[in-house]
């Protein structure tokens, strides 16, 4: 297929932007084996589609940057030139790794232009915690404040450290995605009641041990403590009583 048949083809489609390109291809390669009839022709083809087409100049704040029309990349920045795309809706999109990515969606009717203003993407989160008064607040190991603290960290995950004196300690893991805001309030529960201290049992287990001993003898031992009996004058041995009459 020619690139003459070509264009026709897309112009059916209304790619006329497509078609004024192949129109120009037609016209430049063909050289000596088109006519004069054949160029005109061509030409006035081209220009009947380009009424179906209009200009857009893009300035940029960053070179080397995509444009693209309707999903498809069609030049980058700077543009000594405007680009051309085919009237209607059109969506324009200029995009460059480490920048968030520009749009625009243009009714295009005739000469646009646009400024296109690139922003640097920025991976970082805010995070605002909310303690009780005189709580101490960690993040990631290091001190942040006192009671409350609200600042901005790397994406990803960190650990909330939350402490305060015979409280027990709070400690989450809290993720932040980019530009997102997280407030976590925070409430300590005091710590649990103990029995024995641990160096009661450690320290003082010889003592322990020595009073069980103590106890147990005066439970399971008896006494060898008997009452003293009065001698008698009697000799052991057979008495004989006499028998009254």
């Amino acid at each position: 297929m020619s690139f003459f048949a070509k264009a026709a083809c897309e112009a059916k489609l209304r790619h006329y932007t497509k078609a004024v390109a192949d129109i120009d291809r037609y016209i430049t390669e063909g050289g000596a084996m088109l006519s004069d009839a054949d160029r005109a022709e061509a030409k006035a083809l081209r220009d009947t589609i380009q009424g179906f087409t209009a200009p857009i100049t893009i300035k940029c704040n960053e070179a080397e940057a995509e444009v693209l029309v309707d999903g498809e990349v069609v030049a980058k920045t700077p543009l000594a030139t405007p680009i051309v795309a085919d009237v209607g809706q059109r969506q324009i999109v200029v995009r460059k790794a480490g920048f968030k990515e520009f749009t625009q969606n243009l009714q295009l009717s005739g000469a646009a232009s646009l400024d296109v203003q690139l922003q640097k993407e920025v991976h970082e989160g805010k995070l605002d915690v909310r303690a009780p008064d005189g709580a101490a607040i960690k993040v990631d190991g290091q001190a942040m404040g006192i009671g409350a603290w609200s600042g901005v960290l790397p994406s990803g995950g960190h650990t909330l450290n939350v402490s305060q004196a015979h409280m027990r300690t709070y400690q989450t893991e809290v993720v932040l995605q980019d530009g997102q805001t997280r407030t976590l309030e925070v409430t300590l529960e005091p710590e649990a009641k103990q029995g024995l201290p641990a160096w009661a049992w450690i320290a003082g287990g010889v003592v322990v041990a020595a009073g069980a001993a103590v106890g147990g003898y005066f439970i399971f031992h008896k006494s060898d403590t008997t009452a003293p009996t009065t001698a008698g004058t009697i000799q052991p041995g057979t008495v004989e009583l006499p028998i009254l009459r």
